[in-house]
């Protein structure tokens, strides 16, 4: 059986966390920007807060921290776990980042976003469908509130970054972790 599992020592060479803080608020509040740039000069706000724009912009902010960050090191040296961890935290405080501007927007900046978010919400929902768990479901979505709302928004980008992180740090790692037999593993 342990022929099947493969052990990885691997060495970080840099800082993740800091630099995952930092660009992960960097990240956060550019998508915030972004939103709120293109509601303001839109004649109609986005259908929801959580759509391609921000994902869009998640990707470009975690592959450019990812670049950046390995051309900090030295000698460029850098692992796909330690990519994978620096952006793991990057897809965290940019979400939350994000929830906390998208509950703002909603709760107190802009109050009729919240409505509108829900009416098309509810456009979007299958219209021949008029059974009770249709009805339900159209009465919960119109109870929504601006906290909901940053949680779909910010649930959504953190998902998201775990997928565009993987395929960041698979671009961006230069090196490979070195295979381990299992009792070796076990006696270190």
């Amino acid at each position: 059986m342990a022929k099947f599992f493969r052990r990885y020592k691997s060495t970080i060479y840099g800082n993740y966390r800091k630099a995952g803080l930092i660009d992960g608020l960097l990240v956060g509040v550019a998508m915030s920007v972004i939103v709120a740039v293109r509601d303001w000069l839109a004649t109609k706000p986005m259908a929801t807060p959580e759509n391609y724009v921000t994902e869009l912009v998640l990707a470009v902010g975690i592959f450019w921290a990812a670049y950046h960050y390995r051309k900090q090191l030295d000698e460029g040296k850098v692992t796909l776990k330690e990519l994978m961890l620096l952006g793991m935290i990057i897809g965290v405080v940019s979400a939350v980042v994000y929830v906390l501007w998208t509950w703002l927007n909603c709760g107190v900046l802009n109050t009729q976003l919240v409505q509108y978010y829900n009416e098309c919400r509810i456009n979007v929902m299958e219209p021949a469908e008029t059974g009770a768990n249709a009805k339900l479901a159209i009465e919960s979505v119109k109870r929504y509130t601006a906290g909901d709302w940053g949680f779909i928004a910010g649930f959504r980008s953190a998902v998201m970054s775990i997928i565009i992180t993987f395929f960041a740090a698979l671009v961006f790692r230069t090196e490979k972790g070195e295979v381990v037999a299992w009792r070796q593993k076990k006696n270190q």
